[in-house]
């Protein structure tokens, strides 16, 4: 395809391809073994859990109150994420979905006639769910991913744990008013309890041009950070690359057990120059001495990112996932993690495997651009039942939203393997966060009609983490992305006593390989 692009100044996206979009149709017999081979992983990579139980859920606590109108109740354990997959979709509920959209449309499921008033996407619901039928595997019912990663019981964690919370804002060039900022405040540490850390990441916070200054709109939303946290937090690191801003602060409590901090960036548009789509990383390391002579590490890496935009980039934005990943590992500083070497002594390829295997605590968000497989008409008649039937009836609002979600790219993409493996995420129990007109809570409207996603999103991967919220702020309403926040507890990596331990043994391998 001739893909010629022009730079538009645009409020969500800023590089257009001249390809029209359009479904992909993959042969069948590919299809069928792409699904015997997600069926076979899913259960025992994604979803290690096996059996559902919330016995481990823990509720958000006082200082954190849920900011979303469109939520689903918080009791309703209908909610779909990640760690959702038992039930593949059957023939049945094909035929709704198909029966259901005929509806819509206005016209006959039995007929197929559709009336004159009513005309359709060419991009059918029957042809999405033929073609997409492989990827049906995701997600039934979902065990409680509050403690995803985490195999001890919650009482576990130690009482100095670290508290997390990580923003991710599509600011569509204009500056956030402090009333919309406000939902910062919720992360301020108070009597003990409240967020050690916070990173706000921000995309298209400018208009993609060559300047030698900072622009306005990045510095109003620096200084809301500071303004709603307060003199409490210290900023630790901020950094801009094109529209996209990362600012990592630390409440003074724990500032002392800071042992290093550092910053990189990584580009992924036109030709891998552009700052239009890109990530920004900032490399944590802890080190805290209890009180009982136990010193305790841990490494962390926060990543936000833009990546590239529309419904039939899934494989691009795949390959920015992997792009970003392999350079902050080449990136990465000394201090941080050490090079993987080949045994010849000269450094291997950086395909960031080391580095997301070697980092206690990885934090990987912003707005990710995955779509929902599904007709525009389909995915609204969805979103207003929801909203209907949320307080009346919560289970039929769980099931709406499962449908939805099993058409995620995001998910299909984890699922299959092709990114993001071993990354998991929170509940998702809020409405999709992106296309919305301006100002408005009416989803867009414009001449593209742009079908609803979660465009927003925060993954992490960890040994041991607790989700305590997971959301997105309904009432911030001036740009077309709602903002989405996550606050998670995180226990700390190696002890210095294990840490020794493990020298003791890769010494006495190396000696006994040396003596063979």
């Amino acid at each position: 395809i001739d893909k010629t692009f022009t730079l538009k100044e645009s409020s969500s996206e800023k590089i257009l391809f001249g390809a029209e979009e359009s479904t992909v149709t993959g042969n069948e017999e590919s299809h069928k073994e792409d699904e015997d081979k997600i069926s076979d992983i899913v259960a025992s990579s994604l979803f290690p859990h096996g059996e559902e139980g919330d016995n481990n859920e823990m509720n958000p606590p006082s200082s954190l109150p849920s900011s979303n109108d469109d939520m689903l109740p918080a009791d309703d354990e209908e909610g779909l994420s990640l760690a959702s997959c038992e039930e593949p979709i059957d023939d049945g509920d094909e035929k709704n979905i198909k029966d259901e959209l005929s509806t819509i449309e206005g016209r006959n499921p039995e007929s197929g006639d559709a009336s004159d008033n009513n005309i359709v996407d060419s991009k059918s619901a029957e042809n999405i769910i033929t073609e997409k039928g492989y990827l049906h595997e995701i997600a039934e019912e979902q065990e409680s991913t509050s403690t995803i990663g985490l195999e001890e019981p919650v009482e576990e964690f130690d009482d100095d744990c670290l508290t997390c919370s990580v923003v991710t804002w599509n600011l569509a060039e204009s500056p956030p008013s402090e009333k919309e900022a406000s939902f910062f405040r919720k992360f301020r540490k108070i009597d003990g309890t409240g967020s050690d850390l916070v990173m706000i990441g921000a995309q298209e916070c400018e208009e993609i041009k060559p300047r030698r200054a900072e622009g306005h709109r990045s510095r109003h939303i620096r200084r809301l950070g500071v303004q709603m946290l307060g003199k409490d937090y210290v900023p630790l690191a901020i950094h801009s690359l094109g529209g996209i801003q990362m600012a990592l602060y630390c409440h003074r409590d724990v500032l002392g057990d800071v042992e290093m901090i550092d910053i990189a960036d990584v580009t992924c548009g036109v030709g891998n120059v552009f700052h239009n789509k890109g990530a920004i990383g900032a490399y944590l390391k802890m080190r805290y001495h209890a009180e009982s002579g136990v010193t305790k590490c841990s490494r962390m890496l926060f990543i936000t990112a833009h990546l590239a935009a529309h419904v039939k980039n899934v494989d691009a934005r795949n390959d920015d996932f992997k792009r970003i990943v392999s350079e902050l590992e080449a990136q990465a500083p000394m201090r941080f993690l050490r090079p993987r070497k080949n045994r010849d002594g000269t450094p291997a390829t950086c395909d960031g495997s080391h580095l997301l295997n070697s980092v206690d605590h990885v934090f990987f968000s912003g707005d990710l651009n995955y779509r929902v497989n599904l007709p525009r008409e389909y995915v609204e008649h969805c979103i207003n039942e929801i909203k209907t039937c949320t307080s009346k009836e919560p289970s039929a609002a769980g099931n709406l939203m499962k449908k939805l979600l099993r058409q995620d790219q995001l998910l299909q993409t984890i699922a299959s393997g092709k990114a993001f493996h071993g990354f998991d995420e929170g509940k998702i129990t809020f409405l999709p966060t992106f296309k919305f007109d301006k100002g408005t809570a009416f989803y867009d409207t414009s001449h593209k009609q742009r079908v609803p996603a979660w465009t927003d999103r925060i993954l992490f991967k960890s040994n041991k983490l607790q989700v305590l919220d997971y959301n997105s702020v309904s009432g911030a309403v001036h740009s077309d992305h709602r903002p989405v926040y996550g606050t998670f507890k995180v226990g700390w990596g190696l002890t210095e006593q294990t840490m020794k331990k493990e020298r003791s043994t890769k010494r006495k391998k190396s000696r006994s390989s040396r003596t063979r």
